[in-house]
């Protein structure tokens, strides 16, 4: 009986020491598996973070780039003109009538550089029209001055244009109820000046009146209002 209890305390005893054991180690195990675990996550966030911001930045980059070079295009800005001069070979100036909403309305002369002046002077009639590439700077000056740098002629919509530019802005009504108390002197002097803003038929019913006061080809003062295909000459082309 004594043999039985002293066998039965060392088999107590063993699986005592095995349940220990084990114990031991799945404590042990556990706090190294999440101490692993914690490193591993706290190592791979930042370097999610710094690539995120590197695309960020390079984007932003890229972004203020492009928006730069469109800020940084030249305008090109353009005048239709009914051409009343040319003084291209002698002295690189033409002289015409413009019209338009945006910009600048009235008689204009437009300067050819070297390298267009002879081309200008070859190719450019009075009394048509041309579209012209010009530099945004327009002197104060009567009447205003330009640096044309190109030139082609005009197509019969860009003519439609001009005219409906003009019947929105002409100033016609009010100039032909100014002249009804002038003299054919004032009317004419007026005219030449202001008729660059009025449409063919306009200036078609402007030079019926003017007969009708008297005014012919023989007349002191020169009329140099014109429909377009008659125009030859201006005030500041014949000064």
């Amino acid at each position: 009986m004594k043999k039985q209890k002293i066998m039965a305390l060392m088999m107590m005893l063993s699986v005592g020491l095995m349940l220990t054991a084990c114990g031991t180690k799945e404590s042990t195990d556990a706090p190294q598996t999440q101490e692993e675990t914690t490193a591993e996550t706290e190592t791979a966030a930042p370097e999610t973070e710094e690539e995120e911001t590197e695309e960020t930045e390079i984007t932003e980059e890229e972004t203020t780039a492009d928006e730069t070079e469109v800020a940084a295009a030249p305008e090109i800005i353009q005048f239709t003109v009914d051409v009343t001069d040319n003084f291209a070979a002698d002295g690189g100036r033409i002289i015409g009538n413009t019209s338009s909403e945006q910009s600048y309305s009235g008689i204009v002369e437009l300067n050819v550089d070297d390298t267009l002046r002879q081309k200008a002077a070859d190719e450019i009639e009075v009394g048509k029209t041309y579209v012209f590439t010009v530099e945004p700077m327009m002197t104060m000056s009567i009447p205003p001055q330009v640096l044309a740098t190109d030139f082609v002629p005009a197509t019969e919509e860009d003519i439609q244009q001009l005219e409906e530019v003009r019947e929105k802005i002409s100033n016609f009504k009010d100039c032909m109820e100014s002249y009804q108390s002038m003299s054919l002197e004032e009317i004419i002097q007026d005219a030449n000046f202001n008729y660059a803003l009025w449409t063919q038929e306009e200036i078609a019913e402007f030079l019926t009146f003017i007969e009708e006061k008297g005014y012919s080809d023989d007349s002191d003062i020169t009329c140099f209002v014109k429909q377009r295909a008659d125009l030859n000459g201006s005030v500041p082309g014949d000064a």
